[in-house]
């Protein structure tokens, strides 16, 4: 029992070392749903005459949007309808063509129903995709962003979107890092690898005392295996569980999938759930899994990053429902509550999107929950997605290489693994 006791004191400080925080009762409660509309502008495309953005309303009877040049605009929920367009349904990507070249236009949009109305933040974008202002390749974005839920809290971040199959210069590569090194570390040495030139660097999976404790496959070599084993409580003691976990890879065709993947000999193995583990019922897996365990499959992504939980699995919010499947509460994922996070996730057609989210009051950020942060991924159209390390360790650097967000901890931690986008030269 001792030396039990001594690995869960081991294990209780990887990944968000957030204890302190975590929920007493680890039944988890739904949050009241948002009942004020709202509406988001998303560029997701770039021209040099033309601008496509992604328009999304929620609790919402109807939403418009209108836009002007220049990087201020300031309109009410009347005049935004009054003076702009409809969209239809929830959701409608808008191309909108005959802009002057390396010009600022800022967009709004706003969503209304019977009792309550609500504009966007406005977003300023640059239509030169090709111009140094724009700083990022085509087909990629990089932008700020901001949600305010209905308790009044604000969660704050950076998002990074590329679309792979359409610009085939861009590539998404995980990339183990030993010695560990800050993400802005990792972007400095990232040019002598030779895999193009490095547009955003996250921080990666999870890791303990430098070194990975998630999956890290590279150009289809693994570089770092999943954790083979956690240490649940079941009955007031300490027990050796097998954690079957959240892994995202880029396949051989380009698109993205996710499945649950254990290591086993090294080598990781697809499994079509976390199987028998469920910290809410204390049931647990009595022997590690194998590959005559039914659904194994060996794995073979080009290119994968692992963590946990599952966020969005097939376009649906699932974060709650593999949390505690995935055994990682006993780590201090602390899923329920709103904390600094980082994810990534990707689409079937070859897109893929990183997410940092600042917290416990820096940037003025409260933070996301596992779910609230799935629900983004969702919105932006991703089939699949996972969380990766946080709390302080959640950073994110763009295109010159300098921080943008604002980590929990004061300044960078050193991670063994990062997730990039980079274009070939």
């Amino acid at each position: 029992m001792k030396k039990l006791f001594v690995l869960t004191m081991f294990m209780a400080c990887i990944g968000l070392c957030i204890s302190c925080e975590e929920e007493t009762n680890p039944q988890y409660v739904f949050p009241s749903p948002e009942t004020t509309p709202t509406a988001t502008v998303t560029p997701i495309e770039k021209g040099t005459d033309y601008i496509t953005i992604r328009i999304a309303s929620y609790y919402a009877d109807a939403c418009a949007y209108l836009y002007a040049e220049g990087e201020t605009l300031s309109k009410t929920i009347d005049q935004v309808f009054a003076e702009g367009t409809l969209i239809e349904g929830e959701k409608a990507e808008v191309k909108i063509e005959g802009l002057t070249p390396e010009t600022a236009y800022t967009f709004i949009a706003a969503a209304k129903d019977e009792l309550h109305g609500s504009v966007c933040v406005p977003v300023t974008v640059i239509t030169a995709s090709d111009a140094p202002e724009s700083n990022y390749p085509k087909k990629m974005t990089f932008e700020a962003f901001e949600r305010t839920f209905a308790d009044g809290k604000v969660a704050k971040g950076y998002i990074a979107i590329a679309d792979l199959k359409t610009n085939t210069k861009l590539r998404f590569t995980p990339t183990h890092l030993k010695p560990a090194e800050t993400p802005t570390a990792a972007f400095s040495s990232f040019s002598a690898l030779g895999k193009g030139v490095p547009y955003a660097v996250s921080n990666g999976g999870y890791f303990w005392d430098g070194a990975s404790l998630s999956l890290c496959i590279t150009d289809g070599e693994v570089k770092s295996i999943a954790t083979e084993l956690a240490y649940p409580t079941v009955n007031g003691e300490q027990i050796i569980a097998y954690p079957v976990r959240a892994a995202l890879g880029q396949m051989a065709d380009g698109s993205f999938e996710a499945t649950w993947v254990y290591c086993i000999n090294n080598k990781p193995y697809s499994f079509p759930s976390p199987l028998e583990n469920n910290e809410l019922t204390e049931t647990y897996m009595s022997a590690p899994p194998t590959t005559t365990t039914a659904g194994a499959t060996l794995w073979e992504p080009q290119q994968a990053i692992g963590g946990g939980p599952m966020l969005v699995y097939k376009g649906k919010n699932v974060a709650m429902d593999y949390y505690y499947r995935e055994i990682m509460h006993t780590g201090g994922t602390a899923g329920e509550s709103r904390q600094p996070r980082t994810a990534v996730g990707g689409t079937k057609s070859g897109k893929v999107m990183m997410l940092v989210c600042d917290g416990r009051g820096n940037n003025g950020s409260a933070g996301l929950t596992l779910s609230e942060m799935a629900e983004i991924f969702v919105e932006a159209g991703m089939d699949y997605a996972i969380n990766l390390d946080g709390g302080g360790s959640s950073a994110i650097v763009g295109y010159d290489g300098q921080l943008c967000n604002a980590p929990s901890d004061g300044s960078q931690r050193a991670v063994p693994t990062v997730v990039v986008i980079s274009e070939m030269e």
